[in-house]
């Protein structure tokens, strides 16, 4: 038998098709580039300006650095999958101390230095940026603050930049979470992720408005700012650095008059909108061109492997989940469109591990039989403590004496077991020496004016009904409704643990989750399964089909018993029962439960399934009713 191919890892195919998607967006981010450098430059000759050798071509390649610069930062940082937290708060607490959000600010205002450098450099003598400039009728050079507040509202900028960039987790590749869609002609699949030009067409006006509304805020608020923090260090630091290059006078008090004229604040403005649309532009292409379909030539990219079947295999069972996510994406395609690919699936039965069937089998059941193992995992009890074993009894040494008071009815109770008294006198003195006692080791309660203070610290701070309320309900409940009232308003968004927060981070999983893969698993599988009935000449796959369709029978079920028993979290003000990821989800479950009963439902006894286990199938694989028709079923209409 000749030798086995070399199983090349998935990585080898899926690293050079980001490379090339990553060179795509790198020439949109140019051409964006080169088109800033054209309008921040002198327009004294429109033919030079436009020339790529140029000034405008010199202009453009400076800019691309700050520009490329969020390129970097998104490379580094790339992950798939949502952030799963109970909370916003939680997602606070988890990533604001991490270095990578050190790392983001750090790119992000190195990136407005830069491009602070780049635009003053181009701007023409009529702007008056020159970090120097000449006193009249003295001829003195002096230093120029219009630059300095330039560079300091662009940092300004990037700081806020960082804050959008970890707020809507810009590092993250949005895939949808279903890949294809069936097409109205065929049986065919049409690919549901659109061309990144038409993508990048699509979000231009949002991220135009978006970057205008932004530049103009902080073009107001950036005056207050710099003269309330760093507008005395900026100053000093400037002219430490400018007088190595320049005489400058001794004197380095700060100008009487601020660069506050309108002419600035338009300027700043303007740099302002076009730096900001260098980040945004430069995160939707790279997200939109990285998030395209692992295809190469209309083909899936592992096509051109010796073992296609082995690298693909490589990537399903990857460490990192962005190169799960990618081969579980063409797993679908393969399962769906691809009848050559499946064929090869289906025959490849001598590998190492299992047959290939096998394998894929096992890592779609192991990520859908996942969200069990997570819901059991949340609604186990907490495990507590155990009792510690009692200790062994030691023998007692040898008693030297009686025990105490061994006349007495009660020998254990020397404190309290007393002789009767022998007279009169002494059996009334017993009595008074027990009532000290007793009234001695009881708990003291407040005094009359310890109670008097308390009144009137109540009747201070609360209303008549809210002591009313107290005296009925207790300070739980009056705190209960402060922290509901307070929840309501956008300070206490934070900390609302909303349905739809909680119930993704049980079904998706922590840190992150992808309901992607979930869905990617469950459409191979059944598609595969049905697809076997034609192509699969050695009838391997039918053997599996009994433990796919209980499979999804269980997670159905426990996944629909999970939903209405998780309940509302007292912080969730709004108590909106909505997850479109679980849902999409449960809708995938279902629609191939759904498949899979149609198209083995007639061999069901060969499957060695009961008439029980069918009809439980087939009630799991019943759609939920619409909204509409619950509401009328509610309403008896």
């Amino acid at each position: 038998m000749p030798p086995a191919p070399r199983v090349r890892p998935y990585k080898d195919f899926l690293t050079p098709a980001l490379h090339r998607r990553f060179a795509r967006a790198t020439a949109t981010l140019f051409t964006l580039c080169y088109a800033e450098a054209v309008y921040i430059g002198e327009w004294n000759s429109l033919i030079w300006s436009w020339f790529p050798f140029g000034r405008a071509g010199i202009r453009a390649g400076l800019l691309f650095i700050p520009a490329f610069m969020i390129f970097i930062l998104r490379v580094a940082q790339l992950h798939v999958g949502l952030r799963t937290s109970n909370s916003a708060y939680e997602t606070f607490k988890r990533y604001a101390v991490r270095g990578q959000t050190i790392q983001t600010a750090g790119w992000y205002i190195f990136s407005a230095y830069l491009f602070s450098e780049v635009y003053i450099w181009s701007a023409s003598k009529d702007a008056d940026l020159n970090r120097i400039k000449i006193i009249p009728r003295t001829d003195r050079p002096t230093l120029n603050e219009k630059p300095i507040y330039l560079t300091s509202y662009l940092l300004f900028l990037g700081l806020v930049q960082t804050g959008i960039h970890l707020y809507y987790d810009y590092d993250r590749i949005d895939m949808p979470i279903t890949k294809t869609k069936p097409q109205a002609s065929s049986d065919q699949q049409a690919n549901t992720v659109p061309p990144p030009a038409v993508q990048l067409k699509a979000k231009l006006p949002t991220l135009a408005s978006a970057a205008l509304y932004r530049a103009v805020i902080m073009a107001v608020v950036s005056p207050f700012i710099y003269s309330l923090t760093i507008r005395g260090y900026a100053w000093s630091f400037t002219r430490a650095w400018a007088r190595i290059f320049w005489n400058l006078p001794k004197s380095g008090a700060l100008p009487s008059t601020r660069p506050f004229h309108w002419s600035v604040l338009l300027k700043t403005g303007t740099a302002g909108f076009l730096l900001i649309m260098l980040w945004e532009v430069g995160n939707a292409a790279f997200s939109a061109y990285v998030a395209q379909e692992p295809l190469k030539n209309e083909r899936p990219i592992t096509y051109e492997s010796k073992d296609p079947n082995g690298s693909l295999l490589t990537g399903l069972k990857g460490k990192k989940l962005q190169t799960r996510a990618f081969a579980f994406w063409e797993l679908v395609y393969i399962a769906q469109q691809f009848q050559g690919r499946r064929k090869a699936i289906f025959e490849d039965i001598d590998r190492k591990g299992g047959s290939t069937w096998s394998q894929i089998r096992d890592i779609c059941l192991e990520v859908i039989t996942g969200i069990d193992s997570r819901i059991t995992e949340y609604q186990a009890p907490p495990v507590t403590a155990k009792p510690a074993d009692k200790e062994q009894e030691v023998p007692s040494l040898p008693r030297l004496s009686g025990p105490l008071k061994d006349g007495l009815k009660e020998p254990g109770d020397i404190f309290t077991s007393t002789p009767p008294p022998k007279s009169k006198s002494s059996g009334v003195a017993q009595a008074v020496g027990s009532f000290a006692k007793a009234h001695g080791q009881s708990p003291p309660g407040p005094s009359p004016q310890a109670k008097r203070l308390l009144e009137k610290a109540e009747s201070a701070v609360l209303t008549p009904k809210q002591r009313q309320e107290v005296e009925a309900q207790g300070f739980s409940a009056l705190f209960r409704d402060w922290a509901t009232w307070l929840l309501k308003t956008n300070v206490g968004w934070p900390f609302r643990q909303e349905y739809r927060r909680r119930i993704a981070a049980v079904v998706l999983g922590s840190p992150y989750g992808d309901a992607g893969i979930i869905v990617d698993a469950i459409e191979s599988l059944t598609k595969l399964a049905v697809c076997s009935l034609a192509e699969d000449k050695y009838g391997n796959v039918q053997r599996d089909v009994r433990l796919i369709i209980q499979t999804l029978t269980t997670s159905i079920m426990r996944l629909e018993a999970f939903k209405k028993s998780l309940g509302f979290h007292w912080t969730d003000v709004e108590k909106k029962e909505e997850s479109p990821e679980v849902d999409r989800i449960l809708a995938a479950l279902k629609g191939g439960l759904s498949e899979l009963i149609n198209a083995f439902g007639d061999y069901s006894e060969d499957l060695k399934l009961s008439k029980s286990e069918m009809r439980m199938a087939r009630e799991a694989a019943t759609p939920a009713p619409a909204p509409a028709a619950k509401e009328m079923e509610q309403t008896g209409r």
